[in-house]
């Protein structure tokens, strides 16, 4: 059987995931300026290729955030145009699909942002 949700509740668990997203890109911004202080800071031919080596990995989480948010969007778009075709049917009663590749998307995001982020504390540990 498929876990299933009320509408509203996968429509704030949807401006939940992408608010969750808006911060990690915010933090993105952070850490590239923190990589920038860096090589302000140290020779550039000891950090450069690390440096080179997070900013693309930078560019790969701000992507899979972009990605992430355009599918939410939509999938919000849906269940909005959804809720309007069921207008006054008591959508508190009525669930929805729970969205299992989208929560396994969002999860794994989060577990790999987690360990890009740690690592660039490392990182960025070593030489501040």
């Amino acid at each position: 059987m498929v876990p299933t949700i009320s509408i509203r509740s996968l429509h704030l668990e949807y401006r939940l995931w992408i608010n969750e997203l808006n911060f990690y890109k915010e933090e993105i911004k952070i850490f590239e300026r923190q990589l920038e202080q860096l090589l302000n800071k140290n020779p550039v031919d000891e950090v450069c290729p690390r440096v080179e080596q997070f900013q693309n990995k930078f560019i790969l989480q701000k992507e899979i955030i972009d990605h992430l948010k355009h599918d939410l969007n939509g999938s919000e778009k849906q269940l909005a145009s959804f809720a309007s075709e069921l207008s006054g049917m008591g959508l508190e009663s009525i669930r929805m699909d729970n969205h299992t590749k989208l929560r396994e998307r969002m999860a794994t995001f989060r577990k790999l942002y987690t360990e890009m982020k740690n690592e660039f504390r490392w990182f960025e540990a070593d030489w501040f």
